[in-house]
C-alpha cells in the first residue's frame, strides 16, 4: 500500500525510531509499504519516520545502483559502524519536495543492519560507495531523527527553508 509521505515540519521527521525486537506483520506491512510508496514517489530510499511509523526500517531503491528495474532493499535496525573519505554531491528528500542543494558526507560506509529477504531477517554488513552510500546515510540519519537540511550552517538552513515554505505556499495556492 502507498501510504502519504510526511512533510517537514512534521514532528515524526524529529523522532528516533525503535529498535525492531522480533518479526511480525507490523513490520512485515511496513516493510511492503515502504517499497510501494518509495516506488510510487520515484524516491531513492525511503525511511519508515517518513510514512509515521517509528520503527528503525528503511527502504532503498537498488535497482538505481544494479541496473535492475524494480530490485529494492529492506533493513531493520541499520547502523553505519564505519565511514571514511568524503564526497559532496546534491541530495533531496521526499519529505521536502522540490528542495535541492549539496550535503557532505563520507563516499564509504559500512552498515549493519537485517535484511528482510523472502520474509526473514538476515543479518548483512554492507560496504557501499558513492551514491549508495549517500542514500543509506541519509535514510540511517532519519530514523535517528536527524535531516539532511541539518547539514546545512545555521543561517543558510533558516534562508534555504524560508525560501522553500514560500515556493510550498505559492504552488499550493495555485
Amino acid at each position: 500500500m502507498v501510504r502519504k509521505v510526511r512533510i517537514y515540519p512534521d514532528p515524526v521527521l524529529r523522532k528516533v525510531a525503535k529498535p525492531v525486537e522480533d518479526l511480525n506483520g507490523e513490520v512485515l506491512n511496513l516493510a511492503e509499504d515502504l517499497v510501494d510508496t518509495m516506488l510510487a514517489y520515484e524516491g531513492l530510499g525511503l525511511s519508515a519516520n517518513q510514512v509515521g511509523s517509528l520503527l528503525r526500517v528503511i527502504a532503498v531503491y537498488k535497482g538505481e545502483f544494479t541496473g535492475r528495474e524494480g530490485e529494492a532493499q529492506v533493513l531493520v535496525n541499520p547502523e553505519v559502524v564505519y565511514y571514511e573519505g568524503e564526497d559532496v554531491d546534491e541530495e533531496g528528500c521526499l519529505s521536502f519536495p522540490g528542495l535541492y542543494f549539496d550535503v557532505k558526507r563520507p563516499y564509504l560506509a559500512v552498515v549493519k543492519a537485517l535484511e528482510l529477504r523472502d520474509g526473514e531477517l538476515v543479518p548483512v554488513e554492507i560496504t557501499a560507495t558513492g551514491l549508495y552510500a549517500r542514500v543509506l546515510q541519509h535514510e540511517i540519519d532519519h530514523i535517528n531523527g536527524v535531516l539532511y537540511i541539518d547539514y546545512l550552517p545555521p543561517r543558510e538552513r533558516m534562508r534555504r527553508l524560508r525560501e522553500w515554505k514560500e515556493k510550498r505556499k505559492q504552488k499550493l495556492s495555485v
